[in-house]
């Protein structure tokens, strides 16, 4: 069996190698892993598709992770694409505590979030109001990623949006937010492109909704135990989701206060493909590059 499961996009006639997931990356994120890949090649691409095997022959979406084979497979955009920035979004995201505008996106997060850490749970004194696209992109950036972008949920496109937007932020431990910060964990939300909530792994927080936002672990966590997280997911009602999360659990978010706009999904899709494309990448960024320069292609 192999270790990694290739990952090319077909782009005008060339097959670029594009990521390289390892299996076991595979076996933690997914329960149906072939439409958890789409969801991924969406998010980094920008552009709905499909997957084939190296034959030509399109992928079924509904084989779960205990029949799921093969270690090479294709992605066929169907639309135009609108990568993320090739290079993630490491930018330095600075405090929130000290311009003048950015006081009210504070005060507009910490209110719909509940003075908690959506994530663990922990109090407001223990974490921070994180942008999920830095506020060093500014604002035309974000403007351009919404105009550009379409969101895997069909939902219309926020209007109006800027960097210090509530629909742009969340309340996280520092904790999370310095693995936010490094890529090590993003966002997804759910249902999504082809994506429901049943077809990913999760550790279920709340009562049952309509939609969910998952913080889930791109890159495997140091002290991960599958033993121990196979016992925590039995015990989900008497498990502190910080606990569970240490664990490499992928814990839902919870947003417990006075309510308003929740994070937007083109955003979100835009953070998680982003950091996984930073993870799982094969290779250079050149042919990507090369091919998005010759077809006008748009990398933010």
């Amino acid at each position: 069996m192999a270790d990694n499961i290739e990952i090319f996009l077909c782009l005008h006639g060339a097959q670029i190698s594009f990521l390289s997931i390892p299996r076991s990356d595979i076996d933690r994120l997914a329960v149906y892993p072939f439409r958890w890949l789409r969801y991924v090649m969406f998010a980094i691409c920008g552009a709905r598709g499909d997957l084939s095997t190296p034959n030509g022959i399109l992928v079924d979406y509904d084989v779960d992770n205990t029949k799921f084979a093969g270690n090479a497979f294709y992605y066929w955009p169907l639309e135009y694409c609108v990568f993320t920035g090739h290079q993630g979004l490491p930018n330095k995201s600075l405090s929130t505590n000290w311009r003048a505008r950015r006081h009210k996106f504070r005060d507009d997060v910490i209110r719909r979030d509940g003075h908690a850490c959506v994530v663990t749970n922990d109090a407001e004194r223990h974490c921070d109001v994180v942008h999920l696209i830095p506020w060093s992109k500014g604002d035309k950036y974000i403007e351009r990623v919404i105009q550009c972008r379409s969101s895997g949920d069909d939902s219309s496109p926020p209007l109006d949006v800027w960097i210090d937007d509530m629909r742009n932020g969340v309340l996280l431990s520092k904790t999370v937010h310095s693995r936010l910060h490094f890529g090590e964990v993003a966002f997804i939300k759910t249902p999504n492109y082809g994506l429901g909530p049943e077809h990913i792994k999760r550790f279920q927080r709340g009562d049952l909704r309509q939609d969910y936002i998952t913080l889930h672990w791109l890159k495997e966590p140091e002290d991960y135990d599958p033993t121990m997280l196979t016992t925590l997911q039995t015990q989900i009602g008497s498990v502190k989701p910080g606990a569970a999360l240490a664990a490499g659990a992928n814990v839902d978010a919870l947003f417990q206060g006075e309510g308003g706009s929740l994070p937007s999904t083109i955003i979100l899709d835009y953070a998680y493909g982003a950091a996984a494309y930073q993870t799982w990448k094969s290779g250079d960024d050149s042919a990507l590059m090369k091919q998005s320069a010759e077809h006008q292609e748009i990398v933010l």
